[in-house]
């Protein structure tokens, strides 16, 4: 009833389907992460500091990258936009401050 009163649910992907899918998911989140590792790994050497400090300040920001972007994968859609406030239905009409006079 109400809600729970649908259709089936849809079938599944096949689990090669759906493991190719993760590892793609895992795959770009970790190239994202790689990414920004080595752009900070390249301006803190252009910055004169210590290569073992830029190792470690590179190692650290492809982490928080990947973490960062697992963790936002699991915040909810955004919700629909509704509609603007000031439109009316055609052949609506609504009252005015002059209305009252």
């Amino acid at each position: 009833m109400g809600r729970h009163d649908g259709g089936t649910a849809p079938p599944t992907a096949p689990w090669y389907a759906r493991t190719g899918q993760v590892a793609l998911r895992w795959l770009g989140r970790l190239a994202l992460g790689a990414l920004a590792g080595a752009v900070v790994l390249g301006a803190t050497r252009w910055a004169g500091t210590s290569w073992e400090a830029s190792r470690a300040l590179g190692a650290a920001a492809a982490v928080l990258v990947v973490a960062a972007t697992a963790m936002a994968a699991t915040m909810p859609a955004p919700p629909e936009p509704l509609p603007p406030a000031g439109t009316d239905p055609p052949g609506t009409r609504r009252p005015t401050p002059r209305d009252d006079l």
